[in-house]
């Protein structure tokens, strides 16, 4: 868990996360509860936001879960696009790195 060790290193100070909930339902029944309880073993700093339309149009076309995308302050896709990519924890900092 790449990110994870990064998060627990650095600190949320260095990178937040976010955890897109729209697949679930296609692999069980959704249940924010389960997503919350897995994403906070993950790592209890990740936020937890659910499908909308604005959500979909922005990350789509997602061909990929996990997906990883990197976001600057401002909002402007700066890594990523929706395809499965292994990023270990060198590739997090480099990424983030001046941002």
């Amino acid at each position: 868990m790449q990110l994870r060790e990064f998060l627990n290193e650095k600190g949320l100070d260095e990178l937040s996360m976010i955890a897109i909930s729209w697949t679930e339902g296609r692999y069980g029944d959704p249940s924010p509860a389960r997503l919350n309880r897995m994403v906070r073993e993950f790592h209890p700093g990740i936020k937890v936001i659910s499908e909308t339309p604005d959500i979909v149009k922005a990350f789509s076309p997602l061909v990929y879960v996990p997906a990883n995308f990197i976001l600057d302050r401002k909002g402007k896709l700066v890594y990523g696009d929706g395809n499965r990519e292994y990023l270990d924890k060198e590739d997090v900092e480099r990424l983030i790195k001046g941002l």
